[in-house]
């Protein structure tokens, strides 16, 4: 191993002599300025890149990072830039590079940031200084040396965790069967590391699925034309040389032709498009953080040869939906739980919700709503019916007349055998105090359908509000509980983790397992309860019930709420204003609320049946009719009397033409008590509608400020729990280190866990509980503000403002 900089701990023997010592503490003094610039001298580390790639620079400013901060205040270090070199994808290229930091005396410790670097320097034997390479593919495959869990190679540390080829091909197969899979891999790697295909295919074989190995370069229109049309699956290996352009049009490629695809990559290629992956977007800081604890290592004199070599692998397969969708693939149910989800919701919904909008949608297509329209419509006409008894009432009668002969000559011309008359009948009500009673009930009782009706949209906004905020509610505890669910998995890892350095036994490991199985169960339940609030939601709109839908977020400070207005806040502020303040809302509501008009309109139309019991017993019914009749046609026996011309008088006959006018009035004397009984009914039902409006004021008065107690409650409760969360999180991510550590036992991260999973969910909740507490309390008086204007705003300002003018001791 090649020397590094070492303190000397020997002391040198101490002098009495005090010219000695003179010439003593001189001497200390000169090594000790000599000292100091050596002592001061970093560490200079040369890395070594395969080839150029977008990735270089990022990946290997992690990897500085971590080394930094790590060792900073105990070593100083330096990545010198003359010292990296990015080789040319060859392996003669790497070679070469390898052999010029391992021979520059510039260079203390050599870090391989690559496939091909590591492969080379694994396979040299001893080499001549520290030298770590994190890049593994396959341990096995590739041969790298390993002793008792260290590489046993003098100055040569690796990282190599179960491979993850292996592992991918795993996950790919559980996920849906393939028969023909095509591997994309950058080409230097099929050329130089042939091992790894060539393993695989065996692999593959053996299991019945035929393998093609496709070398790929910068162009991802040359990697499709190169897939054999019968290849139902691909796999895609890191392809470095192909630049993110490229990729993406690779990605596009493989959806178009509705090809499942799998990401050597994981998490990172599957948000870009890739179907599915098993490796977590973590990987490269965990590898970049276990890398620098290596370094360190070597830093405290450890050979790199005797250092551990495994690397646990947190494997969490996600999944990119909207690829799914687009090639047609749908996962089970099972999978659904156990993978991480990427594009869950559709790209493009069939529509997109508001709370505004959905409350507007509801109102235009409610069948119950409908439904009342076709009422108040024919209450209408129940109206214009009433009224059209007050109006005169013109009747046109045709008559034709057909009589036996002998009866019309024995009438003496007053009647003819055959006859055809027309008439005219008016008839006019000028007076009746029932008639117009029933039309002043049918008016008061078609205000009482308007109120019904509009109670019931009332009701219908409220309840699409509800609806629409238990969807976001659903959603958003279901988020949450995905977020658990993914914290119990990282818990799971870290306590295998725990087991492989022996903090814990496998008791802790079983029962992390035993908490994912009842986080995956919840996590299904949240998915249950946000499917139904969805149905639920689809009925309120009368939309198909599995339509699909995104919804927006409600803002605590949107604009159309008036509790946003920053003019509200001074009668809210305190106790004595905010109980002020319930008393005007009172008022306002008690004036407003539809059930309190229907019941004002019953006791009208009562008031006006009693007025017409009372009434009876004097007021008679008057009405005047008259007559116009024409005679059109006479004819056989009876037409000329018997005796014309024949008696010594003139006998008067006649005309066609008949009319006649009369004047009724009629008034009841004696009606067996009917009228005493009418008027007792109207009384005892007069009461009981003042009694039953006294009661509906009270309940609402109660509802009315139960609401706002609640409301006020709900939006206190937002800050107090968003703030728990926060606090609850912060002591998560401390014990969490801290059982990483081994500082802590399982049963106190189980604790904060749920802790963090309660503290989250109420702080969630509380936000949807406000806003339907909200919706509740305008529903009580009778008011939404999604229908309010400027100036129906402005003057409820006003009125408020007047109102809080009558307590002077109340001004907020």
């Amino acid at each position: 191993m090649a020397s590094l900089p070492m303190r000397n701990t020997a002391a040198p023997n101490l002098l009495t002599h005090p010219g000695r010592m003179i010439c003593l503490a001189v001497w200390l003094l000169t090594l000790l300025l000599m000292a100091l610039p050596a002592a001061a001298a970093p560490l200079r580390i040369g890395v070594i890149m395969d080839g150029p790639w977008a990735g270089n620079e990022p990946l290997l400013e992690l990897f500085k990072t971590e080394v930094v901060a790590l060792t900073s205040g105990e070593f100083p270090i330096s990545f010198p830039a003359d010292k990296t070199i990015t080789s040319d994808w060859t392996m003669a290229g790497v070679k070469l590079a390898a052999d010029q930091l391992l021979q520059d005396p510039d260079v203390d410790l050599l870090l391989a940031i690559g496939v091909l670097t590591s492969h080379d320097l694994a396979h040299r034997g001893p080499l001549p200084k520290p030298t770590v390479a994190p890049f593994t593919v396959d341990r096995e495959i590739q041969d790298y040396p390993l002793l008792q869990s260290a590489s046993g190679v003098h100055n040569f540390s690796y990282l190599a965790s179960p491979s993850p080829i292996r592992r991918d091909m795993q996950a790919f197969g559980e996920l849906l069967p393939f028969q023909r899979l095509a591997v994309l891999t950058n080409r230097p790697y099929l050329d130089f590391i042939p091992a790894l295909t060539d393993e695989l295919a065996v692999n593959l074989a053996s299991k019945g699925i035929a393998m093609t190995a496709i070398a790929v370069d910068s162009s991802a229109e040359a990697a499709l034309a190169a897939l054999p049309k019968d290849i139902d699956a691909v796999y895609v290996t890191p392809l470095l040389r192909l630049p993110q352009a490229e990729l993406q049009i690779l990605i596009e490629g493989l959806k178009s032709r509705r090809v499942p695809s799998f990401s050597y990559f994981g998490h990172s290629e599957v948000v870009q498009g890739i179907l599915a992956g098993a490796a977590p977007k973590s990987d490269f800081p965990r590898l970049a953080r276990r890398t620098a604890l290596t370094i360190q290592s070597i830093l405290l004199g450890k050979d790199p040869g005797e250092l551990p070599v495994f690397f646990s692998q947190e494997d969490k397969v996600s999944i990119n939906m909207r690829t799914a969708r687009a090639i047609g693939f749908s996962p089970t149910w099972e999978q659904l739980i156990k993978a991480e989800l990427i594009a869950e919701e559709a790209n493009v919904p069939t529509r997109q919700l508001t709370l505004a909008e959905t409350v507007k949608e509801a109102l235009n297509i409610n069948l119950d709503l409908a439904a009342s329209d076709r009422r108040i419509a024919a209450g209408e006409a129940e109206v214009r019916k009433a009224r059209a008894a007050l109006l005169p009432q013109l009747t046109a009668v045709a008559n034709g007349l057909l009589i036996d002969e002998d009866r019309a000559e024995a009438s003496f011309g007053s009647r003819t055998e055959r006859s055809m008359t027309g008439s005219l009948v008016l008839e006019q009500s000028l007076y009746s105090e029932s008639r117009r009673t029933n039309y002043d009930v049918q008016g008061q009782q078609q205000e009482a359908r308007l109120q019904e009706r509009r109670q019931l949209r009332l009701d219908i906004v409220q309840a699409a509000a509800a609806g629409y905020l238990t969807v976001l509610r659903a959603k958003t505890l279901q988020t949450i509980q995905k977020n658990n669910l993914l914290e119990t998995r990282s818990n799971l890892n870290l306590a295998r983790r725990r087991q492989t350095v022996g903090f814990s036994g496998p008791a802790e490991v079983y029962r992390w397992e035993s908490q994912l199985a009842r986080d995956r169960k919840t996590v299904v339940q949240a998915a249950t309860q946000r499917s139904l609030a969805e149905l639920d939601l689809n009925r309120l709109l009368q939309r198909p019930a599995e339509e699909t839908f995104t919804t927006a977020e409600v803002d605590l400070g949107a604009p159309e709420f008036l509790v946003s207005n920053q003019r509200l806040e001074p009668y809210l502020a305190t106790p004595t204003a905010f109980a002020r303040y319930r008393d005007f809302m009172v008022q306002e509501g008690l004036a407003e609320i539809p059930e309190l008009q229907r019941i004002d309109r019953a006791i009208d139309a009562k008031e006006r049946i009693r007025l017409a019991a009372r009434r009876s017993f004097w007021t008679p019914e008057v009405s005047l009719r008259a007559g116009l009749s024409q005679h059109f046609y006479e004819g056989g026996a009876g037409v000329d009397p018997p005796f014309t011309g024949s008696l010594p008088i003139e006998i008067p006959q006649s005309n066609d033409t008949d009319w006649s006018v009369g004047l009724n009035l009629a008034l009841p004397l004696f009606t067996g008590g009917a009228r005493s009984a009418e008027l007792e009914q109207a009384n005892e039902e007069l009461a009981q509608l003042h009694i039953e409006r006294r009661a509906l004021s009270d309940r609402f008065e109660q509802r009315i400020r139960s609401a706002l107690q609640r409301a006020r409650a709900s939006q206190t409760i937002i800050r107090l729990s968003a703030q728990g969360a926060t606090a609850a999180r912060k002591n998560l991510d401390l014990v969490t280190d801290a059982y990483s550590r081994g500082l802590v036992s399982i049963i106190e991260l189980i604790d904060a866990q749920n802790a963090a999973l309660v503290a989250d969910s109420v702080a969630a909740s509380s936000v949807y509980d406000f806003f339907i507490d909200l919706m509740e309390t305008q529903r009580a008086v009778g008011r939404f503000d999604f229908f309010l204007g400027p100036q129906q705003r402005e003057d409820w300002f006003g009125r408020l403002e007047e109102f809080w003018r009558q307590d002077v001791t109340a001004a907020p």
